[in-house]
């Protein structure tokens, strides 16, 4: 297996944004990763080349593996047939593969202006990853010993352990990137000092690292937590005084990552009260599920009033009752009923309700904060008062989540080179249309597939530690997952001036997606990348956006040079995304050594192909048949049988062995 190899975030891009509308899931996803390209790798067993792509646009991967809100999967089209694909839990395999060498080569420091970041949280780190990669010379400043944000200092270890995060750092620092920790800036150094040092330009990542608590009656005593600080006394280990009933006030993640810890921790009773609805809980519906099953008791709708403190000591929480959250604009304006109120009690009150940006960078600039305690700026530029110092992440938008936090990381470092080159500064991205929802006809024709699911701990078990609890994909059911993609966007596009309307292509297609006008055209939202019409088209006017004979080709090449030298050269392509397993035919061909090129779908595969691996050098080629026993893999199967044997008596025909192709099974 080859290294991944690091390669410009720009590089095919602009490619690829020309190629055709994106499919929704990476229309959702907050860095707009090629989500369809990596699964793609990742279903012909190309994890090197899948991370490649990932990183290409995402840095913190193994982070994102782990605890990313994945709304790519909640766009996914294959959910009109029966799940989305496990989008989230393939990029956590390719990104934790252990044949993927960690430290690919990188460029050194870069010869343009040196920038200065404060913060090392994801935002702060996508910016300075970005900017190496632009030529810079960034600077992290952090004033913790580590970097990672609060994702290094709060999130618990059963949810991101720190093996993970470290891993995705080490990868970004090692792009020529200086990390100086321990520096407090508006402490050890300011914004001015770093004018002086030679920094063309700042940008503030800070994030929220303070937590809120309500002036509610009874805060100021003992037993009164702010949820972060919780958290990273619990990741540090420190001695938390809890008692045996605990209540978190708030409905959203960070609520879930405290009450969970504190189960965690020992205490006998942990209860969440939060004034939404469960349906309106900002948490994740899985992090409320596994609260739940943890023990941990969830009251809904309920709005804290006072802390009862009796003999100096927390008894107890009294609340009312909420009737609304949000009004009729859906804007926050909660409402109560006074009338019911009850006491919930409890030893210790953590408030999980939101952070806030800690102001002491700011000592000294002449940067301001405003009434929400965010810096004041240019929302369409980044830039504050200041014109040389941008703001990126939660230091100027509402908590979120590592992957939105990349996003803004890297588009801030897009503005800062603008602006050190004198351009104006365009942060918008503008992106292609999105392939519409799969119709109805075309999701009932797709043969239904299980969706993989990592194993889980038993509740029982995983509260007694911080181990993490969630299963890495073993590699076969991640390659079945990552086989499911539909592949929307990726499958045939017609030349209209070498077509000449035979309809092979409307005929053979199991799903209706041809039609005939002045030619032939396959709509997006329609193809589902077989091939069959791809392989049937006797002008070459099809084309497939997954597949092209040049890569093909090339791939054959790549992988004969792989093989041991001196040794019988054997190319096995495997032509359907069912066939998973590496072991039957490779132990009953006796093909222990040959190369494996897997393909989704026989219709991939052309006779003219074949000739050009032969050709490149191959000794033997394997094709591996679909082993499905439906009606269509069958048939596509029965169609690519009908065209090796063609190409098998074109061998002999010129005095060459018709057995240098063979079948698998015969």
């Amino acid at each position: 297996m080859s290294a991944p190899t690091d390669q410009s975030p720009n590089l095919n891009d602009a490619a690829q944004q020309l190629s055709g509308p994106w499919p929704p899931c990476r229309n959702a996803c907050p860095v707009h990763a090629d989500v369809r390209t990596y699964v793609d790798h990742i279903a012909r067993q190309e994890f090197a080349e899948a991370l490649t792509v990932i990183r290409r646009r995402l840095p913190l991967a193994a982070v994102c593996g782990r605890i990313c809100d994945h709304p790519c999967e909640a766009n996914c089209r294959r959910r009109d047939v029966d799940q989305a694909v496990a989008i989230r839990e393939l990029k956590r395999f390719a990104a934790e593969c252990p044949e993927n060498d960690n430290f690919p080569a990188t460029p050194g420091a870069g010869d343009r202006q040196r920038v200065a970041i404060i913060g090392a949280g994801p935002a702060g780190l996508s910016a300075a990853l970005e900017l190496a990669r632009r030529g810079f010379r960034p600077t992290i400043l952090e004033k913790e010993k580590q970097a990672g944000g609060i994702p290094g200092v709060a999130i618990p270890g059963y949810r991101l352990p720190r093996e993970a995060l470290t891993r995705d750092i080490d990868w970004i620092l090692a792009h020529g990137i200086e990390l100086r920790t321990g520096v407090e800036v508006g402490v050890d150094t300011t914004i001015k000092k770093m004018k002086k040092e030679g920094f063309a330009a700042v940008i503030i990542a800070v994030g929220m690292s303070q937590s809120r608590v309500l002036p509610l009656p009874g805060t100021d005593a003992a037993g009164i937590y702010g949820a972060l600080d919780f958290l990273r006394g619990a990741a540090a280990g420190r001695q938390l005084e809890l008692g045996r009933e605990l209540l978190v006030i708030g409905g959203g993640n960070v609520a879930c990552d405290t009450a969970r810890t504190a189960v965690r921790l020992g205490c006998e009773k942990v209860r969440m009260i939060c004034l939404e609805s469960e349906e309106e809980m900002p948490a994740l519906p899985e992090e409320i599920a596994e609260s739940r099953e943890e023990g941990i008791e969830i009251i809904t709708r309920r709005g804290p009033m006072e802390v009862v403190v009796a003999n100096g000591e927390i008894s107890g929480l009294r609340h009312r009752l909420v009737t609304r959250v949000f009004d009729e604009e859906g804007r926050f304006a909660p409402e109560f009923d006074d009338d019911d109120l009850a006491v919930t009690p409890c030893q210790s009150v953590i408030f999980a309700i939101g952070q806030a940006v800690e102001p002491g960078f700011i000592k000294g600039s002449e940067l301001e904060l405003d009434e929400r305690g965010r810096l004041v700026h240019n929302p369409e530029t980044r830039q504050t008062p200041v014109p040389w110092i941008f703001a990126a992440g939660e230091a100027v938008s509402p908590p979120g989540t590592v992957v939105r936090a990349c996003a803004d990381g890297r588009r801030v470092a897009q503005g800062v080179e603008q602006f050190l080159q004198g351009e104006e500064i365009r942060l918008a991205e503008e992106t292609p249309a999105v392939i519409e929802r799969l119709p109805a006809k075309r999701a009932s024709q797709v043969s239904k597939v299980e969706r993989a699911e990592p194993e889980i701990r038993p509740a029982a078990q995983r509260r007694q530690d911080f181990q993490p609890f969630i299963a890495t994909l073993p590699q076969p059911q991640t390659v079945n997952e990552a086989r499911r993609c539909l592949e929307c966007g990726n499958g045939a596009t017609v030349a209209s001036d070498y077509c000449v309307k035979c309809l092979n292509c409307v005929r053979i297609c199991p799903y209706d997606a041809p039609q005939i006008d002045k030619a032939a055209r396959v709509p997006a939202e329609n193809c589902l990348a077989c091939g069959l019409c791809y392989g049937a088209c006797p002008t070459g006017a099809i084309r497939l956006q997954n597949n092209s004979p040049e890569e093909l080709v090339a791939a054959s090449r790549r992988k004969l040079a792989e093989l041991s030298a001196g040794q019988p050269k054997t190319i096995a392509y495997i032509c359907d995304r069912q066939t998973t397993s590496i072991g039957p035919w490779r132990e009953q061909t006796g093909n222990a050594e040959a190369a494996a090129i897997h393909l989704p779908n026989p219709g991939l595969l052309e006779a003219g192909q074949l000739l050009q691996t032969l050709e490149a050098g191959a000794d033997r080629i394997l094709v591996v048949l679909p082993a499905s026993d439906d009606e269509y893999h069958q048939g596509t199967g029965h169609r690519l049988r009908r065209r090796v044997k063609r190409l098998q008596n074109d061998l002999d025909a010129i005095g060459l062995e018709p057995e240098k192709v063979q079948f698998w099974p015969e």
